[in-house]
């Protein structure tokens, strides 16, 4: 069922899978957020700022920016300080000797440019908006370090969106364990078929949908002319469907196209739902992963056993490593 074009049987069963749908979980990066792309443009365009601010040579600039960008994504984050600390390191370390003294200034002109190119597209953004006036539960499903991680959600202003947002730093798993996805069929209080899972990542995404027994996968290749999205003949676990891009949603699931054209939460709204997920600092660390929270008397039951996860009071004994808390790089320093 994974190709775009189903048989008769096959679409039937696809669209009564899909009726039975109530809650959709999202992976975030490169999927609702362009993170590889839009990484990409924020250091060209630094790159010509290097040469027109701070008079580099062609050459250092794209050696520098390329550098940085190369190190980043084996490290986005190091536990042992904070973010910023981290990336200007990095910056440093990055930059030719007679321009290191420039680190403390460029960094922050990247981080300008980095969340400029990762904002969530305007459909996505009114996706959600409708899926959540539709009824649907919404979950963000994130593998990564905490910090990182958080500070997208913050500075992306994604929080809002969602029921429930799990970091897997901040958990005993990481995606594709079946844990992570059954923790958020706890805090949403549905059942495993009756969610959808949709990401960029076989290995993860699709795999941990179906090691979670989810109703449905969809994957939503990084690229769409790449060889893995050609042909999944050799994939152990496919995905039930393939999306060129999110908005295919709509096609699937009309209860979409009956609700009312959503207006975009206000800033006041949205920042009402950060700091009550936890959210803390300048550069949006937060505390843990959290649904939507409510005074202690108000919260329901998955909201209460999400509270005791961040607690930390209630977390299983588990044999399960969190592949991106090993690789947080805490020995560079």
């Amino acid at each position: 069922m994974a190709a775009s074009k189903l048989s008769s049987k096959q679409t039937t069963l696809f669209e009564s899978k899909c009726a039975k749908i109530s809650a959709f979980y999202f992976d975030l990066d490169n999927t609702l957020i362009p993170t590889r792309a839009g990484d990409s443009k924020a250091i060209r365009k630094l790159s010509d700022l290097l040469e027109s601010q701070y008079h580099f040579s062609k050459d250092d600039a794209l050696l520098s920016t390329q550098t940085f960008l190369k190190s980043f994504r084996r490290c986005p984050d190091n536990t042992q300080t904070s973010l910023d600390s981290w990336r200007t390191h990095l910056w440093r370390e990055s930059l030719p000797p007679k321009y290191k003294h420039f680190a403390d200034e460029i960094y922050p002109q990247w981080l300008r440019l980095r969340y400029r190119y990762l904002a969530v597209p305007a459909d996505y953004v009114q996706l959600l908006t409708r899926m959540r006036r539709a009824g649907y539960a919404l979950a963000l499903i994130t593998n990564g370090p905490s910090n990182a991680q958080w500070e997208k959600v913050a500075r992306l202003n994604v929080r809002g969106y969602f029921d429930c947002v799990l970091v897997s730093s901040d958990l005993p798993w990481e995606k594709p364990h079946p844990e992570i996805f059954y923790a958020a069929c706890n805090f949403l209080n549905v059942k495993p078929h009756e969610c959808a899972m949709i990401g960029d990542k076989l290995e993860t995404d699709i795999k941990g949908g179906h090691l979670a027994q989810l109703g449905l996968t969809f994957w939503t290749p990084l690229s769409s002319s790449s060889s893995a999205a050609q042909s999944l003949d050799d994939v152990e676990y496919k995905p039930h469907h393939k999306l060129n891009q999110l908005l295919e949603l709509y096609k699937y699931f009309p209860r979409l196209n009956a609700v009312a054209q959503p207006d975009a939460p206000s800033t006041s709204s949205r920042r009402s739902s950060y700091l009550s997920g936890g959210l803390t600092g300048a550069s949006g660390s937060g505390s843990g992963s959290g649904c939507s929270s409510s005074t202690s008397s108000q919260r329901s039951q998955p909201e209460k056993r999400q509270a005791a996860y961040r607690r930390g009071g209630s977390l299983p004994a588990m044999d399960c490593s969190n592949s991106e808390a090993e690789n947080s790089c805490d020995s560079f320093l």
